[in-house]
């Protein structure tokens, strides 16, 4: 039960008149918190992989290193770090085949 706050000698408030529904049209904008996130030419542009394939033919070492400063760099910039392992790894797996194939 709710107590009223007004006085009793006070004109009791006019009751609304029960609002129509609208038809759901849908939103201007993203709902989301940060808008300008999903857009992405606010991005940096990602580093290049070929410099992965480059450093894993001069040794595996430093491919991996280039791929792991590489990948850390596009995850910072919000891209995906995939591409430079795939790089390094099909390239020491191809490095690997050619050795074989020689021997």
């Amino acid at each position: 039960m709710t107590y009223p706050t007004a006085p009793p000698w006070a004109v009791p408030p006019a009751t609304p008149a029960p609002e129509e529904p609208q038809p759901w049209t849908p939103p201007g904008r993203l709902l989301v918190a940060y808008p300008e996130e999903m857009d992405p030419t606010s991005r940096p542009e990602a580093p290049s992989w070929l410099p992965v394939v480059f450093w894993t033919l001069a040794g595996a070492l430093p491919g991996v290193i280039s791929a792991a400063r590489r990948s850390r760099e596009a995850r910072r910039g919000r891209h995906a770090a995939h591409p430079y392992w795939i790089a390094w790894s099909a390239t020491l797996l191809t490095m690997a085949a050619l050795a074989l194939a020689l021997i």
